[in-house]
Formats: C-alpha cells, structure tokens, sequence
C-alpha cells in the first residue's frame, strides 16, 4: 500500500494495522495527530521544547503498547487523555509550577494536595463552578451547553440562533477567563478536553 493510500484510511483501520505491528499506519497517526496535539499541549505550558518532549512520550507510547490498544478505542480521545496525563506529570515535576504552586494561596494548594479523592473532587468542582458562575450570562450558558452537555458548536448555535463563529469565541473567551482565574493545574484538570 503507497502512504497516500494510508492517508484516507479512518482512525480504526489504522489502529487495527498498528496493532499489526504496521509502521507506515502509524505514521500516518502520527502524521495526522501530532500538530493538533501540540499546539493543544502548548496552550498549557507555553515551552516549544517541553511540548515535543511531551509528544515524543505520547507516541512512544502508543508504538510500545499497539498490540494492546482496545479494538473498540476512539482514537483521538484516547490521544487527547494521553496527552493530558503527560501535561499533569510535566507540571507535577516542574520547577516553575513548584514555584508557581508555592506562591498560590492555601486553598488551592490544599485541594491539589488532599489525599481524600472525594473531598478533593468536591472541593475542585465547587471552585470551578463559582468561577463558572461568574462568567457572563450569555458566555456562562454557551459554555456550559458545550462542556456540561457536551453539545457541539453546530448544536449549540442552533439552539441558541447564533452563528458557530460566536460559540467558538464565547467558549475561547470563556476559556481564557478560567485560565486567569484558576490555578494551572486545576484548569488542565477541569478542562482539558478528554474529546476533540
């Protein structure tokens, strides 16, 4: 098969191939993945190097297990939750968010560090919901359509009579106010997206 042939197969003859031991599907993966991936990675720690490194691991990854991959994955979350596993073991090892989590105030430290899982949830998500609530009201409820319902942006501007350009940017604009307000790795937590 020529790689042009590889380049329309779908995400799940790919993977059936990889679990093949095929090097040509997974280039093809990776080829297809790796720049989505990266600049979703880069928003969280803006460091070029860093995110290849990050990348680097995530395909390594999916090569050393391909002959586990579930039959019935969806490819690009199982990529996208890969990525975000990376981004939290970067960010709990780094330096800069040692210094960044230092300088938080002992609330947000408490709850990263809770052992108790339940109360540690319950007390993230009462932080992220009150951040949430403070949005504007028409930001407020497209962004929760999107990631409380996880509607899509076609269904969401039907819903609301608005065009998808203006559901993309009141979810972005939503977005970055949360990241503003929320401690790094409560925001990658909260709202790296485990779908595309």
């Amino acid at each position: 098969m020529q790689d042009s042939d590889y380049a329309i197969l779908s995400d799940g003859i790919l993977v059936d191939l990889i679990r093949q031991d095929d090097a040509k599907a997974f280039s093809t993966i990776y080829k297809r993945y790796s720049m989505p991936l990266y600049v979703h990675a880069n928003r969280f720690i803006r460091d070029r190097e860093e995110t290849k490194d990050i990348l680097q691991k995530v395909f390594v990854k999916i090569w050393d297990i391909r002959n586990k991959l579930p039959t019935d994955i969806k490819l690009s979350s199982y990529l996208y939750q890969i990525v975000k596993n990376e981004l939290i073991n970067h960010i709990s090892h780094s330096k800069v968010v040692d210094k960044y989590l230092e300088s938080m105030s002992s609330y947000a430290v408490s709850y990263v560090a809770d052992t108790d899982h339940v109360i540690r949830k319950k007390q993230l998500q009462d932080i992220i919901e009150k951040e949430i609530q403070n949005l504007p009201d028409k930001m407020r409820e497209i962004f929760q359509l999107s990631r409380t319902q996880y509607l899509s942006h076609k269904e969401i501007a039907e819903k609301l009579g608005i065009s998808e350009k203006t559901v993309k940017n009141q979810i972005s604009n939503a977005l970055n106010l949360l990241r503003n307000k929320l401690p790094l790795l409560l925001f990658i937590l909260a709202f790296f997206p485990d779908r595309p």
